[in-house]
C-alpha cells in the first residue's frame, strides 16, 4: 500500500512538471511546426505561431514515454505524446471551432528532455503521433535518465541508460 501512493505523487508530479515551470527556466524552444508542411515535405522551421491562448484550450493532457534500450529520446518522446493522447475523443470538435474542425485545431507540445539526450530529438517524426493540427513543439530540460539495469548491444545500447520523457499536450483553437 505504502508504495503505490508514493507512486502516484512521483507520477503527477513528473508530468506536471513541464507545464508548471515558469518560462524563464525553459531552455529551449524549438522552432513551430505544422502538419501540412510535414507532409509537403516543406522546411517546417519557418512556420511560427504564437502559443494558444488561455481562453481557446480545450484541454491538456500528459503523459511519459520511456525508451529503456537504445536511448532514443525520439522513441521516449513519441511514447509520452501518444500516452498524452491516446485515450481521447472530441466528437463534438466541429461544433466548438468556429473556423473548420479538427484542421482548425492547434496543439501546443511541451516536451521534457533529459539534456544529455536532446541533441538526437527527432520532432519530425514526433509530430507523426499527431493525426491532425497545427503542431507547435517546446522543448525544456527535463525527464529522466534511470539505469536499465543491462546494456544490450543487439538493442542498439551504447550504455544501461533508459531515456524517460514528460510531454504536456495542450489542444485548442
Amino acid at each position: 500500500m505504502k508504495a503505490n501512493r508514493l507512486t502516484l505523487p512521483l507520477a503527477l508530479s513528473l508530468c506536471h512538471c513541464a507545464a508548471a515551470l515558469p518560462a524563464h527556466y525553459r531552455k529551449t524552444t524549438i522552432p513551430r511546426y505544422t502538419m501540412s508542411s510535414l507532409h509537403s515535405k516543406a522546411n517546417p522551421l519557418n512556420d511560427q505561431r504564437e502559443r494558444i491562448s488561455n481562453d481557446k484550450i480545450f484541454f491538456i493532457e500528459c503523459g511519459f514515454g520511456n525508451d529503456s534500450h537504445g536511448q532514443s529520446s525520439t522513441k521516449a518522446a513519441v511514447r509520452a505524446c501518444r500516452n498524452s493522447i491516446e485515450f481521447n475523443s472530441i466528437p463534438s470538435i466541429k461544433r466548438l471551432i468556429p473556423d473548420g474542425g479538427y484542421d482548425a485545431l492547434k496543439l501546443d507540445v511541451l516536451l521534457a528532455v533529459p539534456p544529455k539526450y536532446q541533441a538526437g530529438l527527432d520532432l519530425n517524426e514526433v509530430a507523426k503521433v499527431f493525426p491532425y493540427g497545427d503542431v507547435r513543439f517546446e522543448v525544456q530540460d527535463g525527464g529522466m535518465v534511470a539505469p536499465s539495469g543491462i546494456a544490450i548491444e543487439k538493442f542498439g545500447d551504447e550504455n544501461d541508460d533508459m531515456v524517460v520523457v514528460c510531454a504536456s499536450v495542450t489542444i485548442g483553437h
